[in-house]
């Protein structure tokens, strides 16, 4: 039994520091794959975060695109300026997105569509009337109709064309928008037809057409708009 014992301890004592260097070499490797791990895993988060913030300026300089539409739909008319001016978009909210409102402009942009302002008197009485109107180039007519109640129909004829509603003329409530194409310069009739005896009409021949930069940074957008009575629509799109 003591020769067991005594042979069991020469064994483990011929062992001995067998373990130090494959523990050395683990902590080796170890040091070796962890630091790119965790320089990785930072570069990512790094990486996700400016992702996010990317995200949330685009989202504000839409917010701030969007807000112009909505100047632009209470007047079609906003400016004819054609340098870049924040005035007629002021008062800005105080904030978007939990921060400060991005820095924003717009602009008309002649040559694309004058803004030709004309609001001819209201003929007394419903039922259909005619109103002539001009414009100085081919285009569409923008037009507004505002009534106390009923319905309106509305479309565009020949100068020399009796006043008449064409068949097919859709309908809708007050106030109602439309466009109608203008294939050339000339003098043109208005027909309407309304079940109320006031209202207000609003034309601009044809639809007038700005530019709205936004600016967050080193980034903007730069969008165009088209703007008329029947509203707005979003011409072009470019973030830079």
């Amino acid at each position: 039994m003591k020769a067991s014992l005594r042979a069991l301890a020469d064994i483990l004592r011929g062992t001995r520091g067998q373990a130090l260097p494959i523990a050395m070499g683990a902590l080796a490797l170890g040091a070796i794959l962890i630091t790119p791990l965790l320089a990785g895993a930072g570069t990512a988060s790094q990486a996700t975060n400016l992702v996010g913030i990317r995200a949330k300026e685009r989202y504000s300089m839409d917010a701030a695109v969007e807000w112009s539409g909505w100047r632009l739909l209470s007047n079609p008319q906003l400016t004819v300026v054609t340098s870049f001016t924040a005035v007629p978009l002021q008062p800005f909210p105080a904030a978007v997105n939990g921060s400060s409102f991005p820095a924003t402009d717009i602009r008309f942009v002649s040559g694309s569509g004058a803004v030709e302002a004309q609001s001819p008197a209201w003929q007394g009485g419903g039922g259909v009337k005619c109103y002539t109107f001009s414009a100085s180039d081919a285009g569409t007519l923008s037009a507004r109709i505002t009534t106390p109640s009923g319905t309106v129909q509305a479309a565009v004829i020949a100068s020399a064309a009796s006043c008449a509603l064409p068949g097919g003329t859709p309908s809708g409530n007050s106030p109602y928008g439309a466009d109608f194409p203008l294939a050339a310069a000339g003098t043109y009739k208005l027909v309407l037809s309304t079940t109320a005896a006031s209202g207000t009409l609003q034309l601009s021949v044809p639809a007038a057409t700005y530019e709205v930069r936004s600016v967050i940074g080193s980034r903007n957008v730069i969008v165009r708009l088209v703007a008329g009575y029947s509203g707005v629509r979003v011409a072009s799109w470019q973030l830079n």
